[in-house]
């Protein structure tokens, strides 16, 4: 009992006498300037660690009182001013992030996109000014990684990513942004669909073509080509007894003089414009809907060689063997002058075969294409 009265007085006569209180490991007095004066090196000031929600139940904080807010934007060290909690650079505080719910599992999952989104269910006193999804190849992407922008504030969204890689997995979240900062839904992931090849059987026919570097619209982070829609018999017999001819009945000049690959569905339109309606090769593949599609068209001259080249791999075009008696010459879209148009000879001997210029008035094989 003894003991304990002496540690008590002890403790009674520090508090009341000392002016400055050192707390320290190397037993130095404390600064005459301080109430209180902590040195380490090794260790440092923990203040009361609490949520907003949790701050805002303090009644009448004092004037100085310190706290860190732990959801205040990505955690924030605070103190109050007398009128509202600041930031220690006397900045107004911030609040809280938005609230967002798990981020939606991604769909519509192609070689190069894919779907995702989330929901913001609150924005937690501060408008959002940005919302959307981002995604990477490593775990966890923030916005600093690949991402969309969508409008609206609160509630569902959904946003489309592109230019994504084929056969590759990709991390997603979803996102939304206040004030206060950032915040991301849950992590979801999945992986792109494989490429196709030549030959494959894609939106509505196969494969005939994948643009490769140099090719007009070729970009690298995007899977383009043309598609061959299947043989709709449109040919003449043997006797040339019934169209497709490249004309309408009449010569006309239709300016559709692109020959490289992309002019295909142009040239088709500028046809179409000049010539109607009619049983004609570019009006046939304008015409033409099939597996959903109807944005099919007349090839131009270098699109028919890419198909030439690549009739194996299409497992097409049998017709043109080394032994058919068959004409084997395909019209393009692609026009000379008022007279005449390219069309192209597939060879019979599995070469790449070669154009040739022709009377628009001649009957040959008509195939449509379009692009992916």
């Amino acid at each position: 009992m003894k003991k304990l009265f002496i540690l008590f007085a002890i403790f009674t006569t520090f508090a009341t006498t000392a002016q400055s209180v050192g707390i320290n490991a190397d037993g130095s007095a404390a600064n005459a300037s301080a109430m209180l004066d902590v040195s380490s090196t090794t260790k440092g000031f923990l203040p009361p660690r609490m949520t907003y929600a949790q701050r805002e139940t303090i009644t009448s904080p004092a004037i100085g009182l310190m706290i860190y807010c732990t959801d205040c934007g990505n955690g924030e060290p605070q103190y109050y001013s007398g009128a509202e909690w600041k930031n220690m650079i006397g900045g107004t505080s911030l609040g809280r992030v938005p609230v967002i719910s798990p981020t939606t599992a991604a769909t519509n999952i192609g070689t190069t996109s894919a779907t995702s989104g989330g929901n913001i269910t609150h924005d937690n006193g501060n408008a959002i000014t940005a919302r959307g999804v981002c995604w990477s190849t490593s775990p966890n992407p923030t916005i600093a990684n690949s991402k969309t922008t969508e409008s609206g504030t609160t509630g569902s969204f959904t946003s489309n990513m592109t230019g994504l890689t084929h056969s590759t997995l990709y991390y997603v979240r979803a996102y939304a942004t206040n004030a206060s900062g950032t915040n991301y839904g849950g992590q979801v992931y999945f992986t792109t669909a494989t490429s196709p090849e030549i030959g494959a059987t894609y939106q509505g026919g196969k494969i005939a073509y994948i643009l490769q570097s140099g090719d007009p619209g070729y970009d690298a982070n995007v899977f383009h080509g043309f598609i061959i829609a299947p043989d709709q018999n449109w040919n003449p017999n043997l006797n040339n007894q019934y169209p497709p001819g490249w004309w309408n009945g009449s010569y006309v000049t239709t300016n559709a003089t692109g020959t490289a690959i992309g002019t295909g569905l142009s040239n088709t339109n500028l046809i179409v414009s000049f010539q109607g309606t009619g049983n004609y090769a570019a009006k046939l593949c304008a015409d033409l809907v099939l597996g959903g599609y109807d944005d099919w068209f007349l090839p131009s001259r270098d699109e028919l060689q890419k198909i030439s080249e690549n009739r194996v791999a299409l497992g097409e075009f049998s017709e043109c063997g080394p032994t058919s008696m068959e004409p084997c010459s395909y019209w393009s879209s692609s026009e000379i002058d008022n007279d005449d148009a390219y069309a192209y000879s597939f060879s019979t001997n599995g070469g790449s075969g070669s154009s040739f210029v022709n009377g628009k008035g001649g009957w040959f094989r008509v195939r449509a294409i379009r692009y992916f």
